[in-house]
């Protein structure tokens, strides 16, 4: 079984490649809001590292965040696209939080704190519990401030992710990320218990959203015609 792993919620775009369970080859670009543009020759040069083609392909496994709107929408619409073209394509979307956890988790972790930047000051939290060869949610994963996230969490347990700073007084690791690991976790999940649905996972709205909201007010009750 041939199996392609994309991970792009982040500034770092990753793919991997699996064949029978193992990883046959990866590569990363850093592409800070040129996920769209890098997608595809990014997977194109792997592919042909390869030696495979993409018709050869039997599951297309994704990060469906959270993170960039721009990257998850980019990687799991391209996923989908080759779904159209070829309707035997398993697709298979991993929990971005679920990614840092496993690729970052030493042996003997059986829970981990994964916080990501949801910028102004605000972090993409899931506390973590081993189970298996995966990773289930103690809590829901959510978008909180710092401290927050933080006071929810207990000290005692790890935590990594992508923060500029790391948190005070918390065993820390991976806080900057420059490889294919992610794409290489995306993988390894994919092919357990950890498969969710193919749509994305934001947390939060998007700025033309909120734009949309500031510029068409509702009217208030008792208000209009």
């Amino acid at each position: 079984m041939r199996l392609l792993a994309l991970e792009a919620g982040g500034d770092v775009l990753s793919a991997a490649v699996f064949e029978n369970g193992r990883a046959a080859a990866a590569r990363f670009l850093r592409a800070p809001r040129r996920q769209t543009e890098n997608l595809a020759p990014l997977v194109l040069g792997l592919l042909e590292e390869a030696g495979w083609s993409p018709e050869s392909l039997d599951a297309l496994a994704c990060g469906r965040g959270p993170g960039s709107f721009t990257g998850l929408r980019s990687s799991l619409a391209f996923g989908a696209g080759l779904a159209l073209a070829r309707r035997e394509l398993s697709l298979r979307g991993i929990s971005t939080l679920k990614a840092w956890a496993e690729a970052w988790a030493e042996p003997a972790d059986a829970r981990l704190l994964v916080l990501l930047d949801g910028r102004r000051g605000q972090v993409y939290r899931a506390l973590l519990r081993r189970e298996g060869a995966g990773w289930t949610h103690e809590t829901p994963p959510a978008l909180l401030d710092l401290a927050e996230a933080l006071e929810a969490a207990p000290k005692s347990v790890p935590a990594t992710g992508d923060l500029a700073e790391a948190p005070v007084g918390r065993p820390w690791r991976a806080a900057k990320v420059d490889s294919p690991a992610l794409a290489l976790a995306v993988g390894r999940l994919a092919q357990g218990a950890d498969v969710e649905a193919w749509e994305p996972e934001y947390l939060r709205r998007s700025e033309a959203e909120i734009l949309w909201e500031r510029l068409h007010p509702r009217p208030r009750s008792g208000e209009g015609a």
